[in-house]
């Protein structure tokens, strides 16, 4: 018998029994809604215990929620009703579907049958999956839910913005359509691994859309289990993480990649060593290789840093090409490179294949309009031989490396234990010559020029000598490069002007000839903004006459910036001091910006004199700067000449100053007085016949042979 039909037989009397074990709620009510009797259930949901009796009053807001709809069935509206009432159990409200029945009708004492479902736990469980289904379907995040098989039962629309593919077309199917050749097998198998396992993975993948197009997808796939704990569904959240994949690459390739040649940088050379050095040893001889190019600041200063630019770009593809498999090549900054040549056979074969890097680099580079040539020194460690740490290795080839330059350039070194004694030399040499000068440890010595014409003096060079007070005499050419890159050059050029000064005037104090005294300018001296008022307080603290003062710069100097060079060396020219250009034909310059300096004469490089009468080839290049010089209106001196031949070869082409050893070792400021006081000539048969009357010898006798 239905509830309905028990409702409609009720006559007289209604039995609970029946309603004893239901989990409906049966209550009967009179018309003043008192509680004439109720379940266990009806109890429950009312009073919030199932030992209530009846005859009790009903809670006030449970008899507020039905008197409307009891008024209703009193008023003749009809027999039965049906609605659902919200009412608070214990704070807690609950939804009841509730019908009422009117028994008794027509008679004095009419009674109301009513029926309580509870569906609160339903409706809360609609809500609930409501709000899931809004979420999923909203969110930002791919939602895939498959079956214990793995086949599709339900995509979100994220999901078919990121891959193409809509829920009706991929419904039953399982995801490995998404799959790319470019992620790994054994990724597959260790995910469904996990998930089987009843375990989360979470990782990323490399997708493919609909459309072909590859995008990085971060998954987050979850086994989801029923009462049992068996597997019923498989639920994938996944992002699109391309974007941040492609800034992580682009970030990577800032912190690792040199922007300019797109070879490894410093830090990426330094890992890959790292991760090298930290594995198994390979078979074979192992070599780090450091490379310089030679002269390259030069191209910089003369055709711009573009040029340079375009040069380093050509060297890295270079490298990159006549490099082989196994091969690393970085660029660390600068003009300096890296190669790790990885299991050569022997020595032999890492001499090999750097001699291929250098034939290749040798070869001329285009640039714009311009053909240049470039060298490089190569600097060459055995890694693990001689060093099984990255920063010993790479001071090691950066040793050897020096040691190539310092060789002739265009040339390599391999690391050997004596470099570091040589280094140590080095910073030695660098910390005792900031108090050589304080100390009085440097002194000046002169090398006259004389006038092939007449075999008269006409200058002096200063040059500069370091007394060691330990180490003795310590060549020119070993400690000026040293303070040239330290900046001492500075105060000790200086000093040199000064002290060159006071020697000329001291000459003509004597009552000797004037001569002139010649000061060599350094880079750093010539960049320096205070030179011109150096020049000016030697001059005026000397008292010379700047007629008597000429200075030498290098070609290379001037090259650098043409405009601003010429600017300084007519504010010195307009002083009355002589300008020349020293070491001519070993640097980069030009016939056409030649004439736009303001210089007087061209010192001859003393290595194209060398082997001279048997090298031809510097005969012929002496002789065409001899020609060019005279062309131009200036002077020329040959500097280096050691013998009576090449004298000869300077006369025969009208070369009229030298000066070399040939005509004197430089000498102290006091020997060199002594000896002009006693001839202020240069006579070959002065040292044949010492009995000579120098008032009345013709001084080219015996001169040129």
């Amino acid at each position: 018998m239905s509830i309905q039909d028990t409702q409609n037989s009720a006559s007289n009397s209604i039995s609970m029994d029946w309603f004893s074990h239901s989990s409906i709620g049966v209550l009967v009510l009179d018309r003043n809604l008192n509680c004439l009797d109720c379940n266990p259930f009806a109890s429950e949901l009312i009073w919030g215990s199932f030992n209530k009796t009846p005859n009790q009053d009903l809670p006030k807001h449970f008899a507020q929620a039905i008197q409307p709809h009891i008024d209703s069935l009193l008023k003749g509206e009809g027999d039965a009703y049906a609605t659902h009432l919200v009412i608070d159990l214990a704070g807690e409200h609950l939804l009841l579907r509730s019908e009422f029945t009117l028994v008794d009708k027509g008679t004095a004492n009419p009674r109301l049958f009513i029926t309580l479902r509870n569906s609160s736990k339903s409706a809360q469980q609609a809500r609930e999956l409501k709000v899931f289904r809004n979420a999923v379907e909203n969110t930002g995040s791919a939602v895939v839910i498959t079956d214990p098989k793995g086949q599709i039962e339900y995509a979100n629309q994220r999901f078919t913005e990121i891959t193409g593919w809509n829920l009706e077309e991929i419904k039953g199917k399982r995801p490995n359509f998404l799959r790319s050749e470019k992620t790994t097998l054994e990724t597959y198998k260790e995910l469904w691994g996990t998930v089987l396992n009843h375990q989360q993975w979470r990782g990323t993948l490399l997708n493919k859309r609909k459309n072909g197009s590859t995008y990085w997808s971060l998954q987050n796939i979850s086994p989801i289990h029923d009462e049992l704990g068996n597997i019923i569904n498989f639920v994938s959240v996944s992002e699109d993480i391309s974007q941040i994949k492609e800034h992580d690459a682009q970030m990577e390739k800032m912190a690792y990649y040199d922007p300019l040649t797109n070879l490894g940088n410093r830090r990426s050379f330094r890992r890959t060593l790292d991760q090298y050095l930290d594995s198994p040893q390979e078979q074979g001889l192992n070599a780090l290789l450091l490379l310089d190019l030679d002269h390259f600041k030069q191209i910089n200063d003369t055709m711009g840093h573009e040029a340079g630019d375009a040069l380093l770009t050509t060297i890295a593809s270079r490298l990159n090409f006549c490099t082989r498999q196994r091969t690393s090549v970085f660029r660390l900054g600068g003009d300096e490179f890296t190669i790790i040549f990885r299991n050569c056979n022997d020595r032999t074969h890492v001499i090999e294949r750097t001699n291929e890097v250098l034939s290749l680099l040798a070869q001329p580079i285009h640039i714009g309009p311009h053909e240049i040539s470039i060298t490089v020194s190569i600097g060459i460690t055995l890694i693990g031989l001689d060093s099984p740490d990255a920063s010993d290795l790479l001071r090691n080839a950066d040793l050897a490396m020096y040691y190539a330059k310092k060789s002739g350039r265009n040339t390599f070194a391999f690391y050997e234990q004596h470099m570091d004694e040589e280094a140590q030399r080095t910073l030695s040499i660098e910390h005792d010559l900031r108090s050589a000068l304080d100390g009085n440890q440097l002194r000046l010595v002169y090398q006259p020029q004389i006038s092939a014409d007449n075999g008269k003096i006409t200058a002096i060079e200063a040059l500069l000598r370091w007394d060691h007070p330990l180490d003795g005499p310590i060549p020119p050419d070993e400690f000026i490069p040293h303070a040239e890159e330290t900046g001492l050059i500075i105060p000790i050029g200086r000093w040199v002007m000064a002290e060159a000064c006071k020697a000329a005037k001291a000459i003509q104090d004597l009552g000797l000839p004037p001569i002139k005294v010649c000061v060599n300018l350094s880079t750093r001296q010539f960049d320096d903004p205070a030179l011109i008022s150096h020049i000016e307080e030697a001059i005026e603290t000397s008292g010379l006459d700047p007629r008597w003062l000429e200075l030498e710069i290098t070609e290379s100097m001037l090259m650098r910036d043409m405009s601003t060079a010429i600017d300084i060396l007519n504010s010195i020219k307009q002083k009355g001091i002589s300008l020349a250009i020293d070491d001519f034909g070993t640097g980069y310059s030009s016939l056409s910006y030649l004439k736009k300096m303001p210089v007087d004469l061209l010192k001859i490089d003393r290595s194209f004199l060398q082997d001279i009468p048997s090298d031809r080839d510097n005969m012929a290049i002496t002789s065409t700067i001899i020609a060019m010089t005279k062309q131009l209106g200036l002077s020329v001196v040959a500097e280096g000449v050691e013998n009576q031949a090449q004298m000869a070869f300077l006369n025969r082409n009208q070369c009229t100053l030298m000066q070399g050893y040939l005509i004197s070792q430089p000498v102290s400021l006091t020997q060199f007085t002594s000896n002009y006081t006693d001839c202020q000539h240069f006579c070959g048969a002065c040292n044949l016949d010492k009995t000579c009357d120098k008032r009345s010898i013709d001084p080219r006798v015996d001169l040129f042979n």
